[in-house]
């Protein structure tokens, strides 16, 4: 079964009742569209929503008798914030009619590597559309386990260098992209002063103290990221069929917006405006055009 079952409140499901709900998804989806793959063949998604927002999609294809047999399936939460206008690339997984986008965003200043959830207007044109310039792109990431912790103090002109140091360091690296060798080195020495900064006062201090935000890689697999970031907004949602209680937090992680959908039981600690989160995602996303 998927781990991420859990993070959209099927925690401790048994292989039973998913078959159970699988099935009575393909009989009364909430939504359901069909396309064609680069094949020529029938290829279709089905939705089931469970609460507002998210549910488990299924793909696959209906067979003569007009019966649905699943490929592969996985929980999703929707994503809907704006969360970056950069370029996207698209590529198909190699085992199954699967997508990650993959988004150069400046303001983590890595690739972001994403599920993308709605494939289907892509997979019969793939061939010829691999890449989106620019493309508005909405993330959002399931969680298995999560902290909240408190923020770092900042009042308004600590906030005001920040941001300053942020605009200038997005424009080092837009120029970095292009080729430019100074600002390759610019970007370096910053860096190295980072990090010798680091050094010194994490001999005294907490790194949690030091350090406000976070976005890295996790782990093997490539759409997988720790993250710290600061929480904008929260929202309770409920699992109408195992009643379970879901967290969804809007977390603004070095400028890049993300939804972030927990079970209520795998966050540790009381979510609020102005906390942080710490935890790492199974990030997903959606191309709005």
């Amino acid at each position: 079964m998927h781990s991420y079952l859990r993070s959209i409140g099927f925690k401790n499901i048994t292989k039973e009742e998913l078959s159970d709900i699988i099935y009575q998804a393909s009989k009364n989806p909430t939504a359901y569209e069909m396309s064609l793959d680069t094949e020529g063949n029938e290829f279709s998604e089905i939705r089931y929503e469970v609460c507002p927002g998210a549910g488990i999609a299924i793909r696959g294809n209906y067979d003569e008798d007009d019966s649905f047999k699943m490929d592969y399936y996985f929980p999703y939460y929707e994503a809907v914030l704006n969360s970056s206008t950069s370029t996207v690339h698209i590529i198909k997984e190699s085992d199954r009619e699967c997508f990650q986008g993959v988004c150069e965003d400046n303001n983590v200043a890595i690739d972001v590597i994403f599920h993308l959830q709605n494939m289907l207007p892509f997979i019969q044109s793939f061939e010829k559309t691999t890449s989106v310039t620019p493309a508005n792109v909405s993330l959002c990431g399931l969680s298995l386990e999560g902290k909240i912790i408190m923020p770092i103090y900042s009042d308004e002109t600590i906030k005001a260098k920040r941001y300053k140091a942020k605009v200038t360091r997005d424009k080092w690296i837009a120029k970095a992209k292009e080729g430019d060798a100074d600002a390759y080195e610019k970007l370096t020495l910053d860096d190295m002063e980072k990090y010798t900064m680091i050094s010194k006062r994490i001999q005294n201090e907490d790194v949690l103290s030091i350090v406000s935000s976070t976005f890295m890689p996790s782990g093997i697999e490539n759409d997988k990221y720790a993250i710290i970031g600061d929480i904008t907004d929260y929202s309770i949602l409920v699992n109408s069929i195992t009643k379970q209680r879901l967290y969804v937090l809007t977390i603004d992680c070095s400028g890049l917006k993300i939804d972030v959908c927990i079970n209520e039981e795998d966050l540790l600690g009381a979510p609020a405006v102005g906390r942080r989160f710490k935890g790492v995602l199974w990030m997903q996303g959606k191309l709005n055009i």
